[in-house]
């Protein structure tokens, strides 16, 4: 008996120790991980990020066995963890195959902070074997938001302090007016809209524009189209105004005007605008009338603007710049015309004016403007002193216009749409027009230097790719 006893206690122990043996020794134990630090772009309060990847790998040639994964912070961390598809705390002996490895899936979400500026948060992904240590930091910025979950709105300001959130829709009420104050940030859920009934007021500053983007604020959006639906002036909206503005990420960047809706088209002007990354247009406008004076629109899927049913359009000192690369653009970057065609319905409208003076309109394509007319006669469009992309410059009458000339824009790749050093663009457009809009969509003078440039952009010397 008590041989037996003794056999089962050595095979006990062998088999303990082959179990031991199996593993690294503690001295040879290595970990190599994707990142050493997972960033995570700024985090509205009491909403999720997205969800990192941490690749962890065992690049030895005996297995590891990791006694201990968990959060420093541990149950008070804004993080949360999901190793190989178990979420938790703390896990426990995880085992990694020589050249193995496992995958840890990484969140937060933050309790709201009442504070008007970002808060950084910090906290680490713990590694514990064997007397081992290994940790890989993580990093959010927590930022309180305000939010607006399909409201309407009545007269109010919008301040610069906490950056608001739009789900679904924020609208403003017929006869009511929204301010909103330089340096403001307003983001935009999925599929979310701003439509305005009243009238919309923004006041950006050079210095503090107004930005309205999309709420994927991880720098893999930023350049990404379509995210949000855009801003709406419906019919009967009067007296809108966008200064020192941006408008980024969304399906159309403004809407003014719907054909198919009664009512008088609404008024928008746009100084210092700049429209970009629109999976459709970034002006698209039905009879209304539109103002605009440095306004750029680049990165458009179809139209950096449409014009269409008619209305009254003035640009000056303006770059419409189109280059699109994720499908085949087929529509021209400028499109006019006193007709559209809705539901299979015809509707037309009067076309009193459609100018362009020290304006670029550039793309892609051989022809980057298309003016029809129901009539199949002329319309008052004009291009004064522009910059044009067009092999067939039939439909609009043109004086002083450079026709199909490389504008040389700093980087195209980059979306710096300032004149290169040999750029046509410059000293090439109207005094009478650049002392309308005497500064540049930067603040810089028009007038300083032997002639004005076209476009929305002054060339400053000395500047480059690297050197803004």
């Amino acid at each position: 008996m008590n041989k037996l006893l003794l056999l089962v206690f050595a095979v006990t122990v062998s088999i303990a120790s082959c179990s031991e043996d199996k593993y690294a020794d503690p001295v040879d134990i290595r970990l190599s991980f994707s990142a050493d630090t997972l960033n995570f772009d700024t985090v509205f309060t009491e909403i999720g990020t997205i969800t990192k990847e941490l690749r962890v790998v065992n690049p030895g040639k005996s297995s590891i066995l990791i006694n201990q994964i968990g959060l420093g912070g541990a149950g008070n961390s804004p993080f949360r963890l999901n190793v190989d598809g178990e979420p938790g705390v703390i896990f426990e002996d995880i085992e990694i195959a020589p050249g193995d490895s496992i995958f840890i899936f990484v969140d937060a979400r933050i309790d709201p902070t009442n504070e008007d500026y970002p808060l950084l948060v910090r906290d680490s992904i713990e590694f514990r074997l064997k007397g081992n240590y290994f940790d890989v930091n993580l990093i959010a910025w927590g930022q309180d938001v305000i939010i607006v979950n399909n409201e309407v709105l009545e007269t109010q300001t919008w301040a610069g302090e906490k950056p608001y959130l739009v789900y679904e829709s924020a609208i403003i009420d017929t006869g009511h007016v929204l301010t909103i104050a330089a340096g403001s940030h307003v983001f935009f859920h999925r599929n979310a809209k701003m439509v305005v009934a009243g009238t919309v007021i923004v006041n950006g500053t050079l210095d503090n524009p107004v930005v309205f983007k999309s709420d994927r604020t991880e720098k893999a959006y930023m350049d990404v189209p379509g995210q949000w639906q855009g801003i709406v002036l419906n019919n009967g909206s009067t007296d809108n105004y966008f200064r020192n503005t941006v408008i980024t990420n969304a399906v159309t960047g403004i809407v003014a005007g719907q054909v198919q809706n009664e009512g008088i088209p609404p008024e928008v002007d746009l100084e210092n605008v700049n429209i970009s990354h629109m999976s459709v247009s970034g002006l698209s406008a039905s009879g209304a009338t539109v103002r605009a004076g440095n306004l750029l629109i680049a990165h458009c899927g179809y139209y950096c603007a449409y014009l269409v049913a008619g209305g009254s359009y003035t640009f000056n000192h303006c770059s419409f710049a189109n280059r699109w690369e994720y499908s085949n653009r087929i529509t021209p970057s400028l499109y006019i015309s006193d007709f559209v065609y809705f539901n299979e319905r015809l509707i037309s409208g009067n076309l009193s004016n459609a100018d362009f003076t020290n304006s670029v309109v550039s793309g892609q394509h051989n022809s980057e403007i298309l003016v029809e007319s129901l009539t199949g006669n002329d319309i008052p469009v004009s291009l004064i002193n522009c910059l044009v992309t067009d092999t067939s410059p039939v439909g609009y009458s043109y004086e002083n216009t450079i026709f199909n000339a490389d504008p040389l824009f700093t980087d195209w790749s980059e979306y710096d749409f300032r004149p290169d050093t040999l750029s046509p663009l410059i000293n090439s457009g109207d005094i009478v027009y650049a002392e309308i809009v005497p500064f540049d969509i930067r603040g810089y003078s028009r007038l300083a230097d032997p002639g004005p440039d076209i476009g929305a952009y002054e060339r400053i010397p000395g500047e480059d790719a690297d050197n803004k």
